[in-house]
């Protein structure tokens, strides 16, 4: 089948937070029809945002299992 071949420049963007991630992505072939296909790695502004509300449900956890803790033990 004949084809052409063309070079497309386009900007990549998070969904999420808007921020650009051209430095975060590559093109490449698909493995199994060698179709164009574009990769990009996790956007790290997201990254760091779920990571810090992680670490604050982490917290809260602790903070509960101390508290239930010292209910459980009260009478004792």
């Amino acid at each position: 089948m004949p084809s052409f071949t063309a070079e497309i420049e386009f900007e990549v963007y998070c969904g999420t937070c808007g921020e650009g991630l051209c430095n975060q992505s590559d093109t490449r072939a698909s493995r199994g029809r060698s179709y164009p296909q574009v990769t990009v790695e996790v956007c790290p502004k997201c990254m760091k945002a779920k990571e810090d509300e992680i670490d604050s449900l982490k917290e809260e956890v602790g903070r509960l299992q101390t508290e239930l803790w010292d209910i459980q033990n009260k009478d004792r």
